[in-house]
């Protein structure tokens, strides 16, 4: 049964209607990426002095001009890397939380942690993006063996490790793959198929977060023509991926990818792993303040080991 901690943030969320303000059609679409747009632009508060006091070392670094943090334990060679992807539907910028967890991967994985700011929606496409984050997976290829490499994304970031496997594989195939993805209520299929859709309707209910219709309205800003194969990896030839490991709560309407999920590792033979969440909301592991979000970010830490 989930904590009292838990009832209460997710009642916080469902009280703060955050699915409601996601749930915009028309000219109120329109001015929510405009919102966030400028939301973009603002600078990240960094926790410089809290990762310090806590043993890490932050390096900053600029690659294709893109901002990119390197976090590790201080004084030490990690064995591993782990390239950090944040979610956001794309739209929406990291916080100091994404920092902080990259934090806790480095010191429990023995991994230096690449955390890219990478371009977003409205004003950039998602292959913009991955070939953002494809200069920071390469860059960190030039330290690491690809076998020592790992992909973390939560929610659209999970989607984008899946994409950037697809665009890799598809455009650069010189360039090898990461050993593994670990994903946190990753987009698999944008805009979903009409079973996945039906699904999500019975789900809705349940889900304080994510509005069904965000992924039609959303799908377009993000890829449209020979570029929207990008954004469905559940329609696409996925063999020679890496292992997939994923964590999806029953109370969010990505729930919905699960089976179909199973069925398309299946069928090209990729190894996968899924962890679900009994009650859990879209992406219950960032509220670092509920026990069950302690618990889950030990699976992932597991995973990346």
């Amino acid at each position: 049964m989930p904590s009292l901690r838990y009832r209460m943030a997710e009642k916080m969320f469902s009280i703060l209607g955050v699915n409601k303000m996601l749930d915009k059609e028309g000219a109120q679409w329109e001015k929510l990426l405009a919102d966030y747009s400028k939301k973009q632009k603002k600078p990240l508060k960094v926790p410089y002095k809290k990762l310090k006091d806590e043993g890490f070392e932050l390096i900053r670094k600029d690659l294709g001009g893109v901002t990119v943090y390197a976090v590790k334990v201080k004084d030490t060679k990690p064995s591993k890397a782990v390239l950090y992807l944040f979610g956001g539907g794309y739209i929406l910028p990291p916080d100091t939380g994404d920092l902080i967890l990259c934090g806790q991967i480095a010191k429990a994985c023995d991994a230096e942690v690449w955390f890219p700011i990478y371009p977003m929606a409205p004003d950039h496409r998602l292959v913009e993006t991955l070939d953002s984050t494809l200069a920071v997976y390469r860059h960190i290829l030039t330290r690491f063996a690809p076998e020592k490499v790992r992909i973390f994304g939560t929610s659209s970031g999970g989607g984008q490790a899946l994409s950037l496997c697809l665009y890799i594989k598809n455009n650069f195939p010189e360039t090898p793959l990461p050993h593994k993805l670990v994903l946190q209520s990753a987009g698999m299929q944008v805009p979903p198929d009409a079973k996945q859709k039906a699904e999500m309707e019975k789900l809705k209910k349940l889900d304080v977060m994510i509005p069904p219709a965000f992924f039609d309205r959303i799908a377009p800003v993000l890829a449209q023509g020979s570029e929207a194969y990008l954004l469905s990896p559940l329609l696409c030839d996925i063999s020679g991926f890496p292992a997939l490991e994923v964590f999806y709560g029953t109370h969010e309407v990505m729930y919905a990818y699960v089976d179909d999920l199973k069925a398309h590792c299946k069928k090209y033979s990729v190894p996968l792993t899924v962890h679900i969440g009994e009650g859990m909301m879209h992406c219950w592991g960032a509220m670092d303040f509920v026990p069950e979000a302690k618990a889950v970010r030990q699976e992932y830490f597991k995973a990346l080991r």
